[in-house]
């Protein structure tokens, strides 16, 4: 990469079912339609019932490689784990808008 070049960012991101039932772990390069596909896939997937789910964790990650090895562990992490990483940032589980990603430093693709 030249020097000249923009530093691209991954996203690895939690979204969660309104009660924690559901968890969905992912990687996208752009946030905001990485969540709407994961959540498309979710709801495909559990057939006519709608599963709600909210954003509830977000890292940004500088290589797709280093991403795709956080997100492999994080799949083969125990609900318990995922629930304690989730409440160091995030204890009520609050919804994560994009609005409040970019303001904090977030960068939005497109």
């Amino acid at each position: 990469m030249g020097h000249d070049e923009p530093m691209s960012h991954y996203y690895l991101y939690i979204l969660s079912s309104r009660h924690h039932r559901y968890l969905s772990i992912g990687v996208t390069a752009d946030l905001a339609e990485g969540v709407r596909a994961q959540r498309a896939l979710v709801n495909r997937r559990v057939g006519r019932r709608r599963v709600w789910q909210k954003l509830v964790y977000v890292e940004s990650i500088r290589s797709v490689e280093e991403a795709v090895e956080r997100e492999i562990r994080l799949k083969r992490a125990t609900r318990r784990q995922l629930h304690r990483l989730i409440e160091s940032v995030n204890p009520g589980w609050d919804s994560i808008s994009l609005s409040q990603l970019v303001s904090a430093g977030f960068q939005r693709r497109g």
